[in-house]
């Protein structure tokens, strides 16, 4: 049996509106809920919302927390280098209270100095790191080449002539060659006052012996460093030979450095200088052996001999 569409309509509208009627017949529209009512509401309302220091709700997978990442060490500060008085002026061993300290605090102290514009004390501060500082080869080779770069941009250390000090070159060697030797021995003497700067005055003497027994150039020549009496004290002998006038420079200043070298490291507590394979003489003479080199050996040769001397 077909139900008129109508009919249909009006069961619709008859069902909704008694379902509506039936749950809204209590409720009260125009009245505003009171103040007790909104703060009920408005608590069940944020209890149900996330807490801000706990933002997952329970239905979230919980982040995974990482292992936070290792603090970078703290880099212990290291105090601020005293350059010292500046005012006053230094002496020759300048700094030497700073060697047990070791040469790398010396460089730091010297390129802080030339950073200051002090290059005089630039100087010695390198010095000290090479002569008392115990430098290991980089250190050392930092050293000769600062001091090669800063040497001949300063005055000599002594520029009064009557205050160097007083030694003597001594050669010995045959009748002819001694007429050879002299001339380039008084070469060299003069070499070792530029390398002092200033510090020592050298004079020469060449002994001759007996004429050579031999035709032949070659020839023995013995060399030593002396104070400037017959009673003064003096280093070891060095001997070589003379084999041809036109080494007899360079052999005379290597000779010349290894008697200093020697006499350095016997007589003070001072780091020997080297000898590179490949060196320029009269540099090695002027940058690895220092001014306060110089001044202890004259100094030394100068003291009254004594018996283990």
């Amino acid at each position: 049996m077909r139900v008129p569409i109508p009919l249909v309509l009006f069961l619709a509208l008859a069902v909704s509106g008694g379902v509506w009627w039936y749950g809204t017949r209590y409720a009260d529209f125009l009245t505003p809920p009171s103040a007790a009512k909104l703060a009920e509401i408005r608590a069940s309302l944020e209890s149900s919302l996330p807490q801000a220091d706990h933002p997952d709700d329970a239905v979230s997978v919980p982040a995974i927390v990482k292992n936070p990442p290792p603090a970078a060490p703290v880099e212990e500060l290291k105090p601020a280098m005293v350059l010292g008085d500046l005012a006053t002026p230094p002496t020759l061993r300048e700094y030497s209270d700073l060697a047990p300290k070791g040469a790398g605090h010396l460089i730091n102290l010297a390129v802080l100095l030339e950073v200051e514009g002090e290059f005089h004390r630039a100087l010695l501060a390198w010095e000290r790191a090479l002569d008392m500082g115990k430098p290991d080869e980089a250190q050392a080779t930092a050293a000769i080449a600062s001091i090669k770069r800063l040497r001949p941009t300063l005055p000599d250390w002594n520029t009064h002539p009557a205050k160097a000090i007083a030694i003597t070159l001594h050669a010995g060697t045959g009748k002819k060659s001694a007429t050879t030797l002299a001339p380039i021995l008084e070469q060299t003497a003069r070499d070792l006052e530029r390398a002092s700067a200033g510090i020592l005055k050298v004079t020469v003497t060449v002994t001759a012996g007996r004429s050579n027994s031999s035709a032949s150039s070659a020839a023995p020549v013995a060399l030593w460093l002396a104070g400037p009496t017959k009673h003064s004290l003096s280093t070891k002998v060095l001997s070589f030979t003379l084999t041809s006038p036109k080494s007899l420079h360079d052999d005379l200043l290597k000779s010349v450095f290894l008697i200093v070298r020697s006499d350095l490291g016997h007589a003070t507590s001072h780091t020997p200088p080297a000898l590179a394979k490949n060196d320029n003489l009269l540099e090695a003479l002027n940058s690895r052996i220092t001014r306060l080199d110089w001044h202890e050996l004259g100094t030394r040769l100068n003291r009254p001999p004594v018996k283990d001397e």
